[in-house]
């Protein structure tokens, strides 16, 4: 093993380190900066769960190691879970209405989560070579450009989506829209 591939491999567990505390920082954030209102709870809601059903659909799709997966969302961008994970940072902003948090969040998220997804591709090209490659010539990182139709191809698994824990993000974000709605409460503007 080469001191680059050490390196490389280093900074990439640092990164997958620095998800959860980033996440942690970022909804801090929100909830420091945030002046919900029923109406922000509302829109930003919609915006959640539709970051939340990208995840799952992401989630439903992916063998993660076995094989490039290049049906449901990943026949649109390479990054499905982490487009999820912005939509849903994105929602929050919305709900916490505040713009202070919407460029925190923002910049927090690419600070942390684009150095990962960059990693975790020179992974994938290591594990799986060209097939990859070809992948990733394909398809955008994060926001989708153009409609595929091998989204509909592919068997979407509710045991996948168990096997990659989903569940435990619903429930945070189950409980970060409590939150809010008492912050709101608080405010006076529930």
């Amino acid at each position: 093993m080469t001191s680059e591939t050490t390196s490389a491999q280093s900074l990439h567990k640092l990164f997958l380190r620095a998800r959860i505390p980033a996440s942690i920082l970022m909804a801090l954030a929100i909830i420091i900066f945030a002046h919900p209102s029923r109406e922000s709870f509302m829109a930003g809601l919609v915006v959640i769960i539709i970051g939340e059903l990208v995840r799952i659909w992401a989630s439903g799709h992916i063998h993660k190691s076995a094989e490039v997966t290049t049906t449901g969302p990943y026949a649109l961008v390479r990054h499905p879970l982490y487009l999820g994970h912005l939509l849903v940072a994105t929602g929050f902003c919305i709900v916490s209405d505040s713009i202070l948090a919407f460029i925190i969040v923002t910049i927090s998220f690419f600070i942390v989560y684009m150095p990962t997804w960059k990693n975790e591709e020179k992974n994938l090209i290591n594990l799986f070579g060209d097939t990859y490659v070809h992948f990733m010539e394909k398809r955008p990182a994060l926001i989708p450009l153009r409609w595929s139709s091998d989204v509909s191809k592919g068997s979407f698994s509710w045991a996948l989506v168990k096997q990659h824990r989903e569940w435990n993000h619903v429930a945070a974000l189950a409980g970060g829209a409590l939150v809010m709605i008492l912050l709101a409460w608080y405010h006076g503007s529930w």
